[in-house]
């Protein structure tokens, strides 16, 4: 439970850094830059990447597989309906716009688009960094959902202490 907060506390700080506005054309260079990475896989991959904090709380809570699958469950509810992937996006594209020139995006995305750049994008979770703490914060702020839909079952399951 510790890391799912401590990463709520990541995403919360992204989220403190303001949208700015993008223009137009570098909006759209962008949004192709984000289509050749992948980047709604890669937020997918995020939830993956929450599993083992999830086995980790079963065992904690000695769930039997139905038990386990529950709580995937609540987790996977909490991803697909309050995480705000839009948002996200939004975010990373204001990001990106200050952060690299338009002549830089093209540049990036034709790079991307060769097999040396897929091969890159496939082992370069480090690229992503900001990315993962922009989701932090989209997690964050929604951390009280989370905690209402956890709450009833930890009580359920709490073992006596």
């Amino acid at each position: 439970m510790k890391k799912v907060l401590s990463t709520a506390a990541i995403l919360m700080a992204v989220f403190a850094t303001p949208v700015m506005a993008v223009d137009q054309g570098q909006n759209a260079s962008i949004e192709k830059l984000f289509s050749v990475m992948k980047i709604d896989e890669q937020m997918t991959g995020g939830f993956e990447a929450m599993l083992p904090v999830i086995e980790n709380m079963s065992q904690q809570l000695s769930l039997n597989a139905a038990e386990k699958g529950e709580l995937r469950d609540i987790y996977r509810t909490w991803f697909d309906q309050d995480i705000d992937r839009n948002l996200i996006k939004s975010r990373l594209v204001s990001l990106y716009a200050n952060t690299y020139s338009q002549q830089e995006i093209e540049d990036v995305t034709a790079f991307y688009l060769t097999p040396t750049g897929q091969k890159f994008l496939q082992q370069s979770p480090v690229l992503m960094k900001q990315a993962a703490q922009i989701g932090m914060m989209e997690a964050q702020a929604k951390q009280q959902l989370l905690l209402d839909r956890l709450t009833p079952f930890i009580e359920k399951h709490k073992k006596a202490q």
